[in-house]
């Protein structure tokens, strides 16, 4: 090498010593990127750098950065298409690249010097390579005091690219971590909030009927919910549901659907008719894909009658006074929220004394059985019957039962159980 080039190369790899103090020095993303331009810029003598990060959703690359002449310009709009320009192919290939003459070169994408007004003449670039895996590309461009830049400059570079790749990638990770952290404790006071949704749910007191419920979503939140709602003339509205798919979106439906049923339940004279304005309340605002499986019942102490209306939802099961379960069918509507007129139909049954009816989702019935594959609806009417029993003590023996029978797996799906009886 001769003794100038040995001079520039020592001279650039000197200025890289700065580069290696904000690995640990720096944890502010724009700050670090602001950072390694600068001293891209710097070192290598260039009039403009820029940082080009891989997005992982689109997997194209997105200008981050772009710094020119010491004053700073922030594109976030210039977005180079999958293996677009001397960017992609770097990025691409995890070659870096020095480019005498940009416009003599096919592969340069000239849309970006359109849309900054700036004009490149020469370029070098260097992938981002953190571990395994490949970040983005560093570039520089145009050497202040030539035409063209040459490849001990290139050299530099590199070493540079892979002392800022290793500083962005440690901070991507922190950024990961912290963003998993935040949501964490979002999920944390959205479950601490819906539990607390569901506890009020059912009145501590009650004229004339007795209520049971458990409720255990699958993930942080879910999409499961009931509720109890007494009416002036002594009966006893309630409904339980299931809002489709599960997390955080399930969850704000739950809520909504579950604020929105006193209302639907007041203006409505039953449970089919509730369910019907419920349908037309929510089929308009409501999410593509989502929708929402609802039981509605009211509970008529005077005369000992329950009448049902069913969106979409599994039947319930009703024990008599001797302790014998049997699955009461009723006529089944769409779900709510999948088109606005739908009539629903409902349907009655009389509770003698000691009789009880068991409500529950589908995350009940179509638990399954560590081994073999079977569903619990298939065992739930043998597991519900047995000796007469409080609703607490039968929403107890449901719950238990699916433990036993899914045999310590995960839940796939939230678990929702409602007991119901007159006193």
């Amino acid at each position: 090498m001769p003794e100038n080039d040995l001079h520039r190369s020592l001279e650039i790899h000197k200025g890289l010593v700065e580069v290696s103090a904000l690995i640990n020095g720096i944890t502010n993303r724009e700050a670090l990127l602001r950072e390694v331009l600068d001293v891209a810029r710097r070192v290598i003598g260039a009039e403009a750098t820029s940082i080009f990060l891989w997005e992982e959703e689109s997997g194209n690359l997105r200008l981050e950065m772009d710094a020119r002449g010491g004053g700073w310009v922030e594109r976030p709009g210039i977005v180079v298409p999958r293996g677009a320009g001397i960017a992609g192919w770097v990025f691409e290939t995890g070659k870096a690249q020095l480019i005498p003459d940009a416009y003599a070169d096919a592969r340069f994408f000239k849309e970006a010097d359109k849309v900054t007004g700036f004009r490149t003449r020469s370029i070098l670039c260097a992938p981002l390579i953190a571990g395994s895996r490949t970040i983005g590309v560093l570039q520089v461009l145009n050497p202040a005091a030539k035409e063209s830049f040459d490849a001990v400059e290139l050299e530099g570079l590199v070493a540079h690219a892979n002392l800022a790749a290793t500083a962005i990638g440690k901070l991507q990770a922190l950024e990961r971590e912290r963003e998993r952290e935040r949501l964490e404790r979002d999920l944390a006071v959205a479950a601490e909030i819906q539990r607390e949704l569901l506890a009020r749910a059912i009145p501590q007191t009650l004229s004339g009927v007795v209520f049971a419920a458990h409720n255990v979503p699958a993930a942080w939140v879910g999409g499961d919910f009931y509720g109890v709602f007494p009416r002036g003339d002594g009966d006893v509205d309630f409904v339980i549901g299931d809002v489709s798919g599960k997390g955080m979106p399930a969850a704000l439906l739950m809520a909504q659907t579950l604020s929105a049923l006193p209302f639907v339940f007041q203006a409505a004279g039953g449970p089919a008719e509730a369910l019907g304005l419920l349908n037309r309340t929510f089929s308009e605002g409501m999410v593509r894909g989502m929708f929402i499986t609802v039981l509605a019942g009211r509970m008529r102490p005077s005369r000992r009658e329950v009448m049902l209306a069913s969106a979409g939802h599994p039947s319930p099961v009703v024990v008599d006074a001797v302790g014998v379960a049997r699955e009461f069918g009723i006529p089944v509507g769409l779900p709510v929220g999948i088109t606005p007129q739908v009539d629903y139909s409902h349907s009655a049954v009389r509770l003698d004394v000691g009789g009880r009816v068991v409500f529950f989702t589908d995350g009940l019935a179509e638990s399954r059985a560590a081994a073999g594959g079977c569903h619990f609806q298939d065992r739930m009417l043998s597991e519900i019957s047995g000796p007469p029993d409080t609703c607490v003590g039968m929403m107890r023996r449901v719950v238990e039962a699916e433990g036993r029978h899914r045999g310590g797996m995960a839940l796939r799906d939230d678990l929702t159980v409602l007991v119901g009886a007159f006193e």
